[in-house]
Parts: structure tokens; C-alpha cells; sequence
């Protein structure tokens, strides 16, 4: 019985991760277009997240989820 709620709870995890990955899709594809890597952006300080964003033409606000 425990097994099968750990699978669920799994397999549930995975649904909510598709469907987060999905919504941020469309700004990937912005940094993607932009030279920007997503990685790097989120190694970074916040206030040279922000420059590279401006920078780049970005609005910064749409890339918060960065900072998570």
C-alpha cells in the first residue's frame, strides 16, 4: 500500500513538472534567441540577471522564475 501512494505521489510530481515546464517554454525559446543561457542567468547576482536581461531587450519581470 505504501509503495503504490509513493507511485502516485510520483507520478503525480511528474505532471505538475511538465505542465511548469510547458509555461515556461515561450520565454526559454526568448533567452535561447537572445544568446542567453538559463543556467548561467540563474548562477548569477540578481542585479546582473537583470542587466544581462535589459541588455539583451528583455523585460526582466518576465524571467523572475529565475530567481527561484
Amino acid at each position: 500500500m505504501m509503495i503504490i501512494k509513493f507511485l502516485e505521489d510520483l507520478l503525480h510530481w511528474k505532471e505538475e513538472e511538465e505542465v511548469l515546464d510547458a509555461e515556461y517554454e515561450p520565454f526559454r525559446d526568448q533567452l535561447s534567441l537572445a544568446g542567453l543561457s538559463e543556467e548561467e542567468l540563474r548562477k548569477m547576482d540578481p542585479d546582473d540577471r537583470v542587466a544581462a536581461l535589459e541588455r539583451a531587450n528583455l523585460d526582466p519581470y518576465d524571467f523572475i522564475y529565475l530567481a527561484c
